[in-house]
Order: structure tokens, then C-alpha cells, then sequence
């Protein structure tokens, strides 16, 4: 039989073991704070939109838009539109979700809450 050199040792499993699963854990960190960077963005751009409708359409209610961000999105987010003088407002209160169960009442992200004002321009003729 051959003989082994000292310097020949094979992997450690305890290492091994403990980089895969650091290795795993930083994924799903990622997966999840790519998961609210996405759906933040989607809901934001959404009521920016409904906020931008009601300002640019004359007559447009603020129902309509209401109705349509509620048919995209669903009623786990709090929306408001209303118009005061010429500014439409528009407000949002979601809290974000996790893809992964909840070990404690805390969270990465928590609430989103933002608040959008359009003004109303008037087309010059």
C-alpha cells in the first residue's frame, strides 16, 4: 500500500457543514429582501398611477381609481385617494410580508407607509 503524505487530510465535516448552511442562510436572506424590493416597488408604482389618473383625467373619481388598484393588488393594502383643491393624494399602509414563518413579532421591514401628491395641471388651449 501506498503511504499518505501529512499534509493530505481530507475536508472537515463539521466546516463543511457549517459553510453550506451559512451558504443558505445568506440566500434566503437575499431571496427575501429581493421578494420586498419587488412587491414595494409594485405597489408604490401602482398607486402612483391610480394618483396620476384621477389628476389627469377630468371628472375621473377617485372610486375608479380606488376600484382598479384594488383589482390589481387586493385588499391587504390600505389605500386612499382623494382630491383636495388642485393635489391628488394618494396613501398607502401595507405591512410587507415574509416568505419564511415568523419567529418573532419583529420583522426585516415591517410597514410600508407612504403618502403621493399630484397636482392637477390644466391643459392651456
Amino acid at each position: 500500500m501506498g503511504t499518505t503524505h501529512p499534509d493530505e487530510r481530507g475536508a472537515g465535516l463539521l466546516s463543511m457543514s457549517f459553510g453550506v448552511l451559512l451558504f443558505f442562510v445568506l440566500l434566503t436572506m437575499m431571496l427575501q429582501i429581493m421578494f420586498n424590493l419587488y412587491t414595494t416597488s409594485v405597489v408604490t408604482g401602482l398607486a402612483i398611477d391610480a394618483a396620476r389618473d384621477v389628476a389627469e383625467r377630468n371628472g375621473a373619481s377617485p372610486a375608479e381609481a380606488e376600484s382598479d388598484f384594488r383589482q390589481q393588488i387586493g385588499n391587504e393594502v390600505e389605500f386612499d385617494i382623494s382630491i383636495d383643491g388642485d393635489t391628488v393624494t394618494a396613501n398607502i399602509r401595507w405591512e410587507t410580508k415574509s416568505l419564511f414563518p415568523a419567529v418573532s413579532d419583529t420583522r426585516a421591514f415591517g410597514v410600508l407607509d407612504r403618502q403621493f401628491e399630484v397636482r392637477v395641471e390644466e391643459q392651456q388651449q
